[in-house]
């Protein structure tokens, strides 16, 4: 369905629209199969605050605020706080660098409750793009309706990729840019995507809902970097005690695109100091101002007093095993602490347990390597299209 909004009244309203509030540009199109972004452009177009959730769209008292939910991998999803304008600065920064206007087609890849696509809507919206809504298509016909509507612009996780490269053949010219989020970028999606979209430039990019953009990466960077810092955006890397460290610490960030609070909760790992902000994500910078995060402070773990961080090891799998389906989980362990197991679907079918364990146990040690290894037909994923972690833990406990 095409819903469209340009009138005279719409631009009469982008003319006056307060500074910093989110604008539908009359130009604005949308090709989509439900009405979410009907009513969201209704908001913007009345310069309501906005709530969006997996419940739906609605008005929320004031002007000029924004409420959303975190993908809520890890635990119970937040509702973040933050201004329209934190979100509308990076719009005109991505605008100067992508080169948007009127004449691209932005798609994104589902519902409006997962920050990733309300950001990549608002923001085509913003420039006066169409924007392709493919959420809840098959591969093949997401496929289909890039090459139809000439879209020019993705804003998808790492894992819709991956199944969008699978499940598409022809490739598609029209891409000029993909802007990836929400995950680890293994080299394997990187050629798949390099071959399906011949022209477009891949920008791997690192945030989160609380931070949005923190750093990112047009392929430039080192193997396992996620890129410079954003820009108007400073990174500090800090100890236990607070002091900058050239070696692994927490990532604390600075910059006009953070929020300003969760609206139905508060979290221990998100904490301010002063402007700086860190949602504990632990990481390193090189000399060169490159990033590398080796993961959150929540999910690593000690083995035999040694820390270990779970996403490095999904990484190494991820290329032994062929697939990017891979999840480690710890258990407790009463002699060293912690033991890890691995969880993989979609692997070479060839692939026996003993084989990937005796891989790990030579390139990562014997205690960063995975106790056991479990091959699974699929994972749990949630809606955002990030791993449900809980469920995956459940499945291990009942078959280790």
């Amino acid at each position: 369905m095409l819903y469209a909004t340009g009138d005279d009244t719409a631009q009469d309203k982008v003319k006056s629209v307060t500074q910093g509030t989110f604008q539908w540009h009359p130009a604005t199109r949308v090709i989509t199969s439900g009405d979410q972004i009907a009513q969201l452009c209704g908001l913007v177009r009345d310069h309501c605050s906005i709530s969006v959730s997996a419940l739906g769209v609605s008005a929320l008292d004031g002007q000029g605020h924004l409420h959303c939910a975190t993908s809520g991998s890890t635990g119970t999803s937040k509702v973040i706080r933050r201004t329209q304008h934190s979100w509308t600065r990076s719009f005109a920064v991505n605008g100067r660098v992508l080169g948007l206007s009127p004449a691209d087609c932005i798609a994104v890849f589902g519902t409006l409750a997962h920050s990733l696509v309300l950001y990549g809507t608002l923001e085509a919206a913003h420039h006066g793009t169409r924007i392709l809504d493919l959420h809840g298509l098959r591969p093949d016909r997401q496929g289909g309706a890039l090459a139809r509507e000439q879209a020019t612009v993705l804003y998808i996780t790492p894992t819709q990729l991956g199944l969008l490269c699978t499940g598409v053949t022809p490739p598609l010219a029209s891409v000029r840019h993909i802007l990836v989020g929400g995950g680890q970028l293994s080299d394997r999606i990187r050629t798949a995507a390099a071959r399906l979209f011949p022209n477009a430039r891949l920008i791997h990019f690192y945030g989160a809902a609380e931070t949005s953009f923190i750093a990112w990466s047009n392929g430039s960077a080192p193997r396992g970097s996620v890129g410079t810092a954003y820009p108007d955006v400073r990174l500090s890397i800090r100890d236990e005690a607070g002091h900058e460290t050239g070696g692994i610490g927490e990532i604390w960030v600075k910059s006009p695109y953070l929020f300003d609070g969760y609206a139905n909760t508060h979290s221990a790992d998100t904490r301010w100091n002063g402007d700086y902000l860190s949602i504990a994500e632990l990481g390193r910078l090189d000399g060169d101002g490159n990033l590398f995060v080796m993961g959150r402070r929540n999910r690593m773990v000690t083995i035999s007093d040694i820390n270990v961080f779970p996403e490095e090891i999904e990484t190494y799998l991820a290329g032994v095993a062929g697939t990017d389906d891979v999840v480690v989980i710890p258990l407790p362990d009463p002699k060293r602490g912690s033991r890890l197991v691995a969880v993989i679907a979609g692997a070479d079918p060839s692939m026996g347990e003993n084989e990937v364990l005796q891989l790990c146990r030579r390139d990562l040690g014997p205690l960063r390597a995975p106790r056991r290894v479990l091959f699974a037909p699929q994972l749990a994923m949630l809606p955002a299209g990030k791993p449900d972690y809980r469920a995956i833990r459940k499945w291990v406990e009942s078959n280790t």
